[in-house]
């Protein structure tokens, strides 16, 4: 485990920087609230827009800034043209932010869930919900010798 300095190129290693099984007192956890989009595709295309890109882009800059975090891509349709949506969106953000797969999860909503969204969104079936769930997110700060 390092820490980075800004100053330098390299990682540099700091003598209070162990990995623990526990929070210890010092542990300063901070709560990244949870973060939700929707964005909304042309009829029958799963081209992504430059509207889209820019939401997307927000989204992938949060991912990469906060590492513990990450995405859940959700649509209400179940057909081919759901599936070209859903790996656009997960392709554009892995491939422009260098982003793991593991941190990008891709989920079709059962019929009793599409129903409940229907009544809420006009839309529905051009729509993708982007949400990062809340994450409690550790963090060290090396001047006070804290995690």
């Amino acid at each position: 485990m390092a820490i980075h300095s800004f100053s330098q190129t390299n990682p540099i290693s700091h003598p209070l920087v162990t990995e623990l099984n526990y929070y210890p007192e010092q542990g300063m956890l901070v709560a990244f609230p949870t973060h939700y989009d929707v964005i909304y595709f042309e009829n029958n295309s799963s081209q992504l827009t430059i509207n889209m890109k820019t939401i997307l882009n927000s989204i992938g800059y949060l991912l990469d800034t906060y590492k513990e975090t990450y995405l859940v891509i959700t649509l209400h349709t179940s057909d081919d043209l759901a599936y070209d949506r859903l790996y656009s969106v997960a392709d554009y953000i892995a491939m422009q932010f260098k982003i793991e797969q593991e941190r990008i999860q891709i989920m079709l909503t059962s019929q009793e869930e599409t129903k409940h969204y229907k009544q809420y969104e006009k839309n529905w079936k051009n729509s993708t919900e982007l949400i990062m769930p809340k994450t409690i997110i550790m963090t060290y700060d090396p001047e006070l010798g804290m995690y």
